[in-house]
């Protein structure tokens, strides 16, 4: 039987596209929605940007009828915009019928009486579907940008290594696939006395490379952990121009990646620049605007990456005081900005962009859109390598969830090419209360 889908705003902001998405079915935009988007379509931001797309959207579906007697979908479905029955208010007493909220649900309570098909109102509103659930109304999350991702330890290839390719493994450092496997694969090698050897899978699937955990040529920092050993060697190899470090807090994902940024870009000259970036979404309560310059602005949400900066450049023999320690690192990050060797931007700048040559660190990834993701990648030019940090169970985005962040949706799409690899960090390494804490609370 086909169905009535009643779109919130929200699932349009998310995606501008979503009317195309529900198959053979009525797809119905009330009114209100309308005049929502009308007011975001001003905004400078990413929710602007796809109110001003829906809205030309809508524009183009006139030309083949009127919309609010409906017009047909390229799937077989119909797309029409509903008015808000203000013939008879069938909220509760005391409803508030000017809120959009309760506009929309007035729309799908009335289309519920009047027709004999289901109606189910579409929103990513946690608060809106439950408010729906309480009037009787049918109601689901936006379903077609969730991505069902595996376990981290499910993508591991386990490999019972015989003598013979073990001493090929030490003697050339790779040997040759009999079946190939998935490019760039984290593997392990698992000898007859228990002991495991890091291995990746080459970019072209064809053989097994042996990474070496104590190398110490990542500005000097060491693997503690096998995945951070898998992690290092995708980041050092200049094959593979987009990697994703997924795990929790505390597993070394932004270390790692700008100690080797770094390494290579300071010490080996492969890239011009690192471009650090990361998306302005606050933790707790928005302290509101903030005074000074831009770089003063960006200061408080880049200081995590200031923190690992300051971690990686302070002297190793550090006989200096504490305030002269800090003076050192400031010092050398500044050094390296007035070098055009580092910037460290918010999002909010890169769209328009294009970058060569240098190696972008995007980090809390999980806290971006698919489109966003989209975005970012697409700026890449020649010689440039993206690697993409965050944690899927830690989002702060009111309209993401572990399974329809960019982070995922890259994970489920790119997974197998051989430009890109992917690790999952399990083990958390900042320090022991950081790993019981993340474990036990």
């Amino acid at each position: 039987m086909q169905k009535v889908f009643v779109l919130d705003t929200c699932v349009l902001l998310h995606d501008p596209k979503a009317i195309f998405n529900f198959d053979d079915n009525e797809v119905i935009v009330p009114y209100a929605v309308l005049e929502e988007l009308e007011n975001k379509k001003r905004l400078l931001d990413e929710v602007g940007r796809s109110a001003r797309e829906a809205i030309r959207l809508f524009d183009q579906l006139r030309q083949n009828g009127q919309l609010a007697e409906g017009v047909s979908l390229p799937d077989g479905g119909t797309f029409r915009i509903e008015l808000n029955h203000y013939s008879e208010n069938p909220l509760p007493l005391y409803s508030d019928i000017k809120l959009p909220d309760n506009r929309i649900l007035a729309v799908a309570l009335n289309l519920g009486r009047e027709d004999e098909r289901p109606v189910i109102v579409v929103t990513k509103d946690i608060a809106m579907r439950v408010k729906a659930d309480a009037l009787s109304v049918k109601t689901q999350d936006y379903y077609n940008d969730k991505i069902s991702l595996t376990s981290l330890n499910d993508d591991v290839i386990k490999l019972e290594l015989k003598d013979s390719e073990v001493n090929g493994l030490y003697q050339i450092g790779h040997i040759s696939l009999i079946e190939p496997k998935l490019p760039n694969s984290c593997a392990k090698g698992l000898l007859s006395d228990g002991t495991v050897i890091p291995l990746i899978v080459s970019c072209d699937g064809t053989k097994l490379i042996k990474l070496h955990s104590r190398n110490k040529d990542h500005w000097g920092i060491v693997p503690k952990n096998i995945e951070q050993t898998w992690a290092l060697g995708i980041l050092s190899n200049p094959q593979i121009k987009l990697v994703n470090l997924m795990g929790p807090a505390g597993t070394g994902k932004t270390l790692i990646t700008l100690a080797s940024a770094l390494e290579q870009t300071i010490h080996q000259d492969l890239y011009t620049r690192i471009l650090c970036a990361r998306p302005v979404i606050p933790f707790g309560k928005d302290i509101g605007f903030l005074p000074g310059e831009k770089e003063d602005k960006v200061r408080p949400y880049m200081q995590p990456i200031y923190d690992n900066l300051e971690f990686l450049l302070r002297p190793k023999q550090d006989k200096l005081r504490d305030k002269d320690s800090e003076a050192l690192v400031e010092s050398t990050v500044d050094l390296l900005k007035k070098r055009k060797q580092l910037e460290i931007e918010v999002l909010t700048y890169i769209r328009g962009r294009s970058i060569a040559n240098q190696f972008i660190i995007i980090d809390e990834a999980q806290n971006l859109t698919a489109h966003e993701i989209k975005t970012i990648i697409t700026r890449a030019g020649e010689g440039t390598k993206i690697v993409l940090c965050g944690d899927p169970d830690q989002i702060d985005h009111p309209y993401l969830d572990k399974e329809s962040n960019g982070l995922a949706y890259v994970a489920s799409r790119l997974k197998g090419q051989s430009f890109y690899g992917q690790v999952g960090l399990l083990k958390g390494e900042r320090s022991e209360l950081a790993a019981r804490a993340a474990q036990l609370l």
